[in-house]
């Protein structure tokens, strides 16, 4: 599996200049492109320091996008230290995270902060490797020959991130499959309705994207006369004085 990194967050600057890195950025950018303008609203951010230009972030349907890198990213227009983003809750529409899960020590924490800054509808796309298929099995090997892509924190599984989501009070939506050298890969399917033949081959894909909608539940307050206590009539309170009968409010 993945060799993993002892540091806060990961540079993949070295990964993504070798020939392979930019192939799948390319191959990666060119589906990215095409579920971009469905995402709504006015702001949408970008989470993570990879390979995707600006170019192809101005595709979203949103009015306002931005890049929030790590680090000292020259090409972000905020950069944070993988732990907490530098924005306001729920002051944005959609968030992209480009393999941001994998750069950082702690997913979960970073899942988390993405749901804290999105709008109770917000549109979340997640784009992560596959820590089940062969590729990721290379990277832990050793060799000389070419470079290892190293993340600081093993990439959850689509299983995994769909349940993760759920308790984040996300409605997952599409799952696609994808990767160099898998020709049957690049479509998207419901997540969790799979084809059986799909599912049997799916571990091998190099990555996967899953697109989720926030559903926040609706908490209704309870209602003020429930949490009054119960007072007695005045009637009532004279003749238990009369009686020598003390009663409580």
């Amino acid at each position: 599996m993945f060799r993993l990194l002892s540091a806060t967050y990961t540079d993949s600057s070295e990964w993504l200049a070798s020939p392979r890195g930019r192939l799948f950025v390319q191959y990666e950018r060119q589906l990215l492109c095409s579920l971009l303008p469905s995402l709504t609203g006015y702001r949408c951010i970008q989470v993570g320091s990879w390979g995707i230009d600006r170019a192809a972030l101005d595709r979203a349907g949103t009015l306002c996008q931005w890049r929030v890198g790590l680090g000292a990213d020259p090409d972000a227009d905020i950069v944070f230290d993988g732990r907490r983003l530098p924005l306001a809750s729920g002051s944005v529409d959609a968030v992209v995270i480009t393999h941001g899960l994998e750069q950082v020590a702690d997913p979960h924490a970073l899942l988390r902060d993405c749901a804290r800054v999105l709008s109770e509808r917000g549109q979340l796309v997640a784009l992560v490797f596959n820590p089940l298929s062969l590729w990721a099995l290379r990277q832990g090997l050793p060799s000389r020959r070419s470079t290892r892509f190293q993340p600081c924190s093993a990439p959850p599984s689509a299983g995994r991130l769909s349940d993760w989501m759920r308790l984040l009070e996300f409605c997952p939506e599409q799952l696609w499959r994808y990767g160099l050298g898998f020709p049957v890969f690049g479509r998207g399917f419901r997540v969790g309705r799979e084809h059986r033949w799909m599912q049997s081959i799916a571990w091998c894909s190099q990555a996967y994207l899953m697109t989720a909608r926030r559903q926040v539940s609706p908490r209704t307050p309870v209602a003020g006369s429930l949490r009054k206590r119960r007072r007695l009539p005045a009637a009532a309170l004279a003749r238990s004085s009369h009686r020598g009968v003390t009663c409580r409010r």
